[in-house]
């Protein structure tokens, strides 16, 4: 059950995205949230700190599974790097206005708070992958050492220009398909993303099919 914070998070969530950080006020939230704008005071204090919270819940909940997934010994190597891509892409597109306010807002690179929350989650990752690939590779499962901050940014940046691009790569399918599903189609493009990025990973770490 989502408490009065996580209610308030996400609505503030859903509002930074569609009409920017400045272009959004407490009071918009909390009309939106149902709530009087002091309890969002009491809770927050202020929009900035609401804003650094909902980035702080959000990466902890990302790294947490992830975290979750390396202890996981009922899975091997490269079964913990599916189940990687497989929730970093379904967090993307559950989450896209979350993360698409990665991507859009200036205020973030003037937040010194959420710029480290970024920074210890991208390293956090990196070092995620290489526990699991390292571990693969005395096994035997991996033959390939790879960079490990670019795979990140490998696994990171296609599936970000994924999101970005899924209107434009929906306007191409429905072009060459006639019978194209858009609200079927969304569920398909995103298994494909994750089916594609594991293919590179699997080339990346030397993985062959047994």
């Amino acid at each position: 059950m989502q408490t009065k914070e996580e209610n308030i998070m996400m609505v503030a969530e859903k509002l930074f995205a569609a009409n920017g950080y400045n272009g959004t006020s407490v009071r918009d939230i909390a009309s939106k949230a149902k709530v009087n704008v002091s309890m969002i005071s009491y809770y927050f204090g202020s929009k900035e700190n609401l804003m650094e919270e909902l980035f702080r819940w959000r990466m902890e909940e990302g790294l947490n599974f992830a975290k979750h997934i390396v202890e996981n010994n009922d899975l091997n190597e490269i079964e913990k790097l599916d189940a990687f891509v497989d929730n970093f892409v379904n967090r993307v597109q559950k989450f896209k206005d979350f993360y698409l306010l990665i991507h859009t807002q200036q205020v973030i690179s003037q937040n010194k708070n959420i710029q480290t929350f970024l920074k210890d989650s991208k390293i956090n990752y990196i070092e995620i992958n290489q526990r699991i690939v390292e571990i693969g590779l005395e096994k035997g499962i991996f033959t390939k050492r790879p960079s490990y901050h670019l795979l990140q940014c490998t696994i990171s940046g296609t599936i970000f220009n994924a999101m970005h691009g899924i209107k434009m790569y929906k306007e191409y399918l429905k072009k060459n398909d006639p019978d194209f599903d858009e609200k079927q189609n969304e569920n398909q493009y995103f298994q494909e993303v994750a089916n594609h990025v594991k293919t590179i990973m699997r080339a990346l770490v030397g993985y062959q099919e047994q």
